[in-house]
C-alpha cells in the first residue's frame, strides 16, 4: 500500500464514499465516482463498491486508469460506468470529479423521469437538475446521452458543479473537484426533498 500513487486523493475518495453511503446519497444497488489524478489519468471506484463493500473502501481498492479506461494501477474490477466518468473528465478540462449515485429523494424524480427544480438559494446559479435522454444503464448510448446533456451546458459546467437526472436510474454530478461535486450532490438532494414535501 505504501507504493500507491496519489495517496492523498485516494484517502479523500474513501472518505467521500463513506459519506455518500451514510447520508443515503446512494443505495446498495450502485453508485461510483471518479477524480482526475495526473495528466490523462483518473482514479475510479471499483465495481460493486456499494453492494459488496457498503462504500467502505480502502485506498488500495481504487483503480488508476487512463482516459481509455485501461487499468494502470490496481487489481479490482472496473465499474461498468467507468467510461461515462472518463468521457466527462476527458471532455471538460475544468471537471475534476464525477459522482454517480442514487440519492433517496432524487430517485423519486429519476423514477418519474422528471427534472429536479432549483428551490433553494444554493442551487440558483446552476438551475434545475435537468433530465438526460433515456438509454439502458451501462451502455455506450447512456454515456453518449449524459455527455450530450453536459455539452449543452458547457459554459455552466466550466464554471461550477452541475447535476443531471438519469431517467429510471439515478444522478450524475460533475464538479471542479471531489468536494465540489459532493456538495452539489447534497444540494440537489435537498432540492428534491423540498420539492417532494413542500405544501406552500
Amino acid at each position: 500500500m505504501g507504493n500507491l500513487s496519489y495517496m492523498e486523493l485516494r484517502q479523500q475518495m474513501c472518505e467521500i464514499a463513506l459519506l455518500i453511503w451514510e447520508r443515503r446519497l446512494t443505495n446498495a444497488y450502485g453508485g461510483n465516482f471518479a477524480a482526475r489524478a495526473g495528466e490523462g489519468t483518473l482514479l475510479v471506484t471499483p465495481s460493486m463498491m456499494a453492494e459488496h463493500k457498503h462504500c467502505k473502501l480502502a485506498p488500495e481498492d481504487l483503480l488508476l486508469v487512463d482516459f481509455d479506461c485501461t487499468i494502470i494501477e490496481g487489481e479490482g474490477r472496473l465499474s461498468r460506468e467507468t467510461e461515462m466518468h472518463a468521457a466527462l473528465i476527458r471532455a471538460f478540462p475544468t471537471v475534476g470529479a464525477v459522482i454517480h449515485a442514487h440519492p433517496m429523494n432524487c430517485m423519486v424524480f429519476a423514477a418519474g423521469e422528471q427534472a429536479i427544480p432549483s428551490l433553494t438559494e444554493a442551487t440558483e446559479k446552476q438551475g434545475a437538475a435537468g433530465l438526460a435522454k433515456f438509454a439502458p444503464m451501462c451502455t455506450p448510448e447512456m454515456t453518449a446521452n449524459i455527455l450530450a446533456y453536459y455539452e449543452e451546458r458547457r459554459a455552466l459546467v466550466e464554471e461550477m458543479a452541475v447535476a443531471c437526472v438519469m431517467p429510471k436510474h439515478g444522478m450524475v454530478v460533475t464538479g471542479m473537484d471531489l468536494n465540489n461535486a459532493f456538495a452539489m450532490l447534497e444540494l440537489v438532494e435537498t432540492d428534491a426533498y423540498c420539492a417532494i414535501h413542500m405544501t406552500v
